[in-house]
């Protein structure tokens, strides 16, 4: 029935198996999203048991007061009744070899978090550091049904290397950065069409005016932070400043869309 309602999305495939068997066959990657309708209230312990040891589990990460990353495995689980209940074991993840850690105690602690949404409001969002640009891409191209639309601004840089003090930033950070025609050609993962655009100036104007907002108000913001956040996130703003005046960092617009 859901394939005769929805066979006419060309972005979907449509199995029909017994997900409990072992002959179940679904090649990596190829899965985003896992939908589950009562399915495991109608499974066996064992059965649930062997279907949660073949599930990957994302994105589960936390963290303690003093900054230290974890992540989230699946150690166990009890049914009661139709419930099942989960547990959870934090696993030190210091063998990430350094970035999440960047990622979770410097870059994006839950310190500077707050200090972002001081600034852009509550439920600020970040993509964070982002290496294979070309994957996710092709995840956006296989997500949008035909005729589509992808929007995204992000960071590049001038072609040509950096200097070595951009250079250095750049490592520090975990950036990827391409120039902005290079960048849509890595966003040209069949689409139709990709409008790339060099948006600088207008972030240049747009950095200007976040600066003189949180100077505005630095008192408070030193008052609910420090005069330490306060410094660092100006002073990073104000450096970014100066590189995009001189040319060197790079804001890009950039658009496609998914032929019908």
């Amino acid at each position: 029935m859901n394939e005769f309602l929805n066979g006419h999305f060309n972005n979907a495939t449509f199995m029909c198996a017994d997900v409990t068997s072992p002959n179940l066959d679904i090649s990596p990657d190829s899965v985003d999203l896992i939908f589950s309708n009562c399915l495991l209230m109608h499974l066996s312990d064992k059965e649930v048991e062997n279907l949660a040891e073949r599930m990957i589990f994302k994105e589960c990460s936390t963290y303690d007061d003093l900054g230290n990353s974890f992540e989230l495995s699946l150690m166990n689980f009890n049914c009661v009744g139709p419930h099942i209940c989960w547990l959870w074991k934090n696993v030190d993840s210091r063998d990430d070899k350094g970035f999440q850690q960047f990622l979770d105690n410097v870059q994006y602690k839950c310190r500077d978090i707050l200090r972002y949404e001081h600034v852009f409001g509550e439920g600020f969002v970040s993509p964070g550091g982002l290496v294979d640009k070309p994957a996710l891409f092709r995840s956006f191209f296989k997500w949008l049904k035909p005729g589509g639309k992808v929007l995204i601004t992000d960071y590049c840089k001038s072609s040509g290397p950096p200097s070595p003090e951009f250079e250095a930033t750049i490592r520090q950070r975990g950036y990827d950065l391409h120039d902005v025609e290079a960048y849509g050609q890595c966003l040209d993962a069949g689409f139709g069409e990709v409008i790339a655009k060099d948006r600088t100036e207008q972030f240049i104007q747009v950095m200007q005016k976040e600066i003189y907002a949180v100077e505005k108000e630095k008192d408070k913001f030193i008052s609910d932070f420090s005069e330490e956040d306060y410094n660092n996130i100006v002073g990073g703003w104000k450096s970014k400043l100066v590189r995009s005046s001189m040319g060197e960092l790079r804001w890009g617009l950039f658009i496609a869309n998914k032929k019908h």
